[in-house]
């Protein structure tokens, strides 16, 4: 019985004590810090910083493939990402929106579908235009195109009227 009882006070014991720093905790500040700080200023224009915080918000968790390269031979700035497991977003940013325009004209349009509408049985990529960004989604998904498209098309953060 008295070595059951030492066993019980020592187990105690070393469960009270720790070496190891308090875990950290969520707090209502870092919540509510935004990743679009001081260095992703809000410009009423499209910047790789604003296009991956766009998204992680609308819940499509992307992840930029750095190895990866474009399918399209466009003049604007590269961004390639991965949604979910199959799915994958070439996004070009551009300096403005003529330029994207100028540019969009250089594709097979037959090659894609509008974001709002459905593909066909030739599954089609998904063509996303706001502003200084084109976006080409490759998503089976529906829904993860609805999402993808909406998080784009609701426009770049605008810039604070003084």
């Amino acid at each position: 019985m008295k070595r059951i009882l030492i066993t019980i006070v020592a187990f105690a014991a070393a469960c009270g004590k720790s070496d190891a720093p308090p875990a950290k905790t969520a707090t209502a500040t870092d919540s509510a810090t935004p990743r679009t700080g001081a260095s992703c200023p809000a410009t009423g224009l499209w910047s790789e910083c604003q296009v991956i915080y766009h998204l992680e918000r609308a819940g499509v968790a992307p992840k930029v493939d750095s190895t990866a390269k474009p399918a399209e031979k466009l003049k604007g700035t590269p961004l390639i990402m991965k949604i979910g497991l199959n799915a994958l977003l070439e996004i070009y940013i551009y300096a403005d929106s003529a330029s994207r325009i100028a540019d969009e004209k250089t594709l097979d349009r037959t090659q894609f579908v509008a974001d709002t509408m459905p593909q066909t049985m030739n599954h089609e990529r998904t063509i996303i235009e706001s502003v200084n960004l084109l976006g080409l989604l490759t998503s089976l998904n529906s829904h993860q195109r609805e999402r993808v498209s909406d998080a784009i098309i609701a426009g770049p953060p605008q810039a604070e009227k003084r």
